[in-house]
């Protein structure tokens, strides 16, 4: 790859005939950057086409340097700026509840029938307030570290890869641990059989001195 990279660097800088504008596309979606053809050479943009493969780039100005981050196996050097995470599936939307104590980006990734799909990335010491869906929900961490917790049970850490899953009815929080910003993929399946249709009931905050004692 980083052969790759120099190597459309350096034909940018030698060629400067016969350019045309192509395309570029990565895993079957197209990059939205130009692709010129010099003397048979690929020239695109270093940006772009990392950034399509899911890596986080910088400019180093004073050293003159690309670097790039593989979001794969994120880690959150954002200098604690929540709005410079570039968690899988995008920050999305600034998201502001009652029901939650600290901020929220919330990407509501796909809707189909009664299944749903979001991106939520919480600021470090970020969780919800207890609730309970009428339906079951799967989360999927992909960034940072955070923690989940149903009823009657310890709270289980969530990294990256790992995955819970909530049944419908269960009284649950989650959210960020207190050292790291904390994204995780929700999927929320349909109203469970026999339940009533009542989406999300939230209640009572999560025991502040309870959640410190974590990790």
């Amino acid at each position: 790859m980083k052969k790759l990279i120099l190597g459309t660097m350096i034909a940018s800088t030698l060629f400067s005939v016969r350019t045309f504008a192509g395309e570029i596309n990565v895993d079957g979606q197209r990059v939205d950057t130009n692709v010129d053809i010099t003397d048979g050479k690929a020239v695109v943009s270093a940006r772009d086409l990392l950034e399509a493969m899911n890596y986080a780039v910088n400019w180093d100005s004073e050293t003159k340097t690309i670097n790039a981050q593989n979001n794969s196996n994120v880690t959150l050097d954002n200098k604690g700026d929540l709005e410079d995470a570039k968690p899988i599936f995008g920050l999305g939307d600034y998201f502001k509840a009652d029901t939650f104590t600290g901020d929220v980006y919330l990407n509501n990734i796909a809707n189909e029938g009664e299944v749903s799909i979001a991106n939520v990335t919480f600021d470090e010491g970020c969780i919800n307030d207890w609730h309970v869906h009428d339906h079951v929900q799967i989360l999927m961490g992909t960034m940072g570290r955070g923690y989940a917790q149903m009823e009657g049970q310890e709270a289980e850490e969530i990294n990256v890869g790992d995955v819970v899953v909530i049944p419908a009815g269960t009284k649950h929080w989650h959210g960020a641990a207190k050292d790291s910003q904390f994204t995780h993929i929700s999927v929320s399946g349909p109203v469970a059989e026999g339940m009533e249709a009542f989406g999300t009931n939230w209640l009572e905050p999560v025991d502040k001195a309870e959640y410190d004692k974590l990790s």
